[in-house]
């Protein structure tokens, strides 16, 4: 007799899935049910003699909040002062805020996890929302972490986040700020829902008579399907699975399948074991016929895993099912409450000190989008970094921003370069004006010509041929004067 496994891990919502799916494919719908009523059973058990109960100081907040949040207040005022002496732009400033407080946010998210298992790995809320029975990450994260940027009335975001959690407290200013979100959840619970209700309604109007009729409509019809044409194997997997095929599959002389066989994971996996010729698959639009469907035309059903019986109505299914996301997706403001939830950039990092080294020549000078000076690559790229016993290269994409300069000295872990995400990193570019002040009052030099611009003919504003230096020359009475140096970037001319 063979010795049983035991396996002792945490079944969170993700394992029961993976769970019930052996279940399913193993030992069929009656034995998996009776094994789910006594795994239901357990569960009661266990809840009614746990007696979970939630308290205020349940809600654990991170002890290294308070310096992560000074650290990013002081970038503030750093920013603020940039934008007053014209170096950023207004839109450049907003923009290098709200990331500067969602990358502080998201680094208490990140804390959130460890907090909880290093201080009280039994507790309630930890227990509650990390194992998918209650709440999410993003509601426990307003509880103990901070709530963060929120949105306005119009969805802009507000350059002053919310450094306070429910837990502490909120201010006056940080409280009216959170009415915004608040409310707007609550008026879009209450009007969108209407909407998404209709919308199901309407999909299931319109497919109601798709029925399956007959068991096989005879078309000759399919569509081709194949992993060599970039398609990754998950996708891979998901497309065949519980399909049909519209033709017979050959490695060699020896046939592997045959028409109008049901595609299950052994069949999968040896498809793609063998890399097999184009797999023609039958789907609902190759089906002959425009007022129902046939049975091998739909393929398996998800309820039972075999194929769909007869008569089942798989229009109004299929209805509820694009109409269903539709309800939850209008439901998410509620369930966030307004706050903001975007993305930072993926950065290349430094794996040691050296001297970096690159060709310029093949880098063009821009602006990041937080006005920062650095260089745009065209192609892929490669740096060089050099110390006294090891050389590195590094692979930058296509489209990324050189953050340092050519034959300078890097920090391990030091940020080098900034990748493009998607087509959304390089937005067009608008031209603008910005003001630059000085810091000290005197005479003004420049070192190269200058002359009026079109606009303004007999005015004192004068226009920059390329790229220059200017000085201010400050000075009294006294013997010894100051004198300030404004230095122009490349790309500010």
């Amino acid at each position: 007799m063979t010795e049983q496994a035991f396996y002792n891990k945490v079944m969170n919502g993700t394992a029961m899935k993976r769970l019930i799916s052996r279940l399913i494919d193993h030992f069929g719908m009656g034995y998996t049910s009776h094994i789910l009523d006594q795994l239901k059973t357990l569960g009661f058990h266990q809840a009614t003699a746990t007696s979970i109960s939630l308290g205020i100081d349940d809600l654990l907040t991170i002890s290294s909040k308070r310096w992560l949040v000074q650290d990013a207040e002081q970038q503030s005022s750093l920013l603020e002062k940039h934008h007053h002496y014209g170096n950023v732009h207004a839109v450049e400033k907003l923009r290098q805020s709200i990331e500067i407080w969602y990358a502080t946010s998201e680094y208490l998210r990140q804390e959130m996890n460890p907090n909880f298992q290093m201080t009280d790995p039994s507790n309630p809320v930890y227990l509650m929302s990390f194992s998918g029975a209650r709440g999410n990450a993003s509601q426990i994260h307003q509880l103990v972490g901070m709530r963060g940027l929120m949105s306005d009335p119009q969805g802009q975001m507000i350059d002053l986040p919310i450094q306070s959690n429910l837990r502490e407290g909120l201010s006056l200013t940080e409280y009216i700020i959170s009415c915004y979100g608040a409310r707007k959840g609550v008026v879009d619970t209450a009007i969108r829902t209407a909407d998404a209700g209709y919308l199901t309604r309407r999909l299931v109007e319109v497919v109601q008579h798709i029925i399956v009729r007959r068991r096989d409509c005879g078309t000759i019809q399919g569509i081709s399907v194949s992993p060599k044409n970039g398609m990754t194997e998950t996708f891979f997997v998901q497309t065949l699975m519980g399909r049909v095929l519209a033709d017979d599959i050959y490695i060699g002389l020896r046939c592997i399948a045959t028409r109008n066989q049901d595609i299950g994971i052994g069949l999968i996996n040896q498809f793609i074991a063998f890399r097999a010729q184009p797999i023609y698959i039958r789907t609902p639009f190759t089906c002959r016929s425009t007022s129902w469907i046939c049975q091998l035309c739909y393929g398996r059903s998800p309820t039972h895993g075999d194929l769909v019986e007869l008569g089942e109505a798989v229009g109004i299914i299929a209805g509820q099912s694009i109409g269903e996301p539709g309800t939850q997706l209008t439901l998410r403001t509620f369930h966030t409450g307004g706050v903001f939830t975007g993305g930072t950039a993926q950065h290349v990092r430094t794996p040691f000190h050296g001297k970096i080294k690159f060709n310029e020549d093949l880098l063009h000078p821009t602006r990041t989008r937080h006005g920062h000076p650095a260089f745009l690559c065209s192609t892929d790229f490669y740096v060089t970094i050099e110390s006294r016993d090891m050389i590195h290269d590094l692979s930058i994409p296509a489209k990324s921003l050189i953050l340092v300069q050519n034959d300078q000295y890097v920090e391990s872990e030091q940020v080098i370069a900034e990748i493009r995400t998607g087509m959304s990193t390089f937005p067009f570019k608008e031209r603008v004006q910005k003001h630059i002040y000085s810091e000290s009052g005197g005479e003004l030099h420049w070192s190269t010509d200058v002359y009026h611009t079109p606009k303004h003919p007999y005015s004192n504003v004068h226009l920059l041929p390329k790229t220059s230096h200017l000085w201010v020359l400050a000075g009294s009475s006294c013997r010894s004067g100051r004198v300030s140096l404004l230095v122009h970037k490349d790309q500010d001319q």
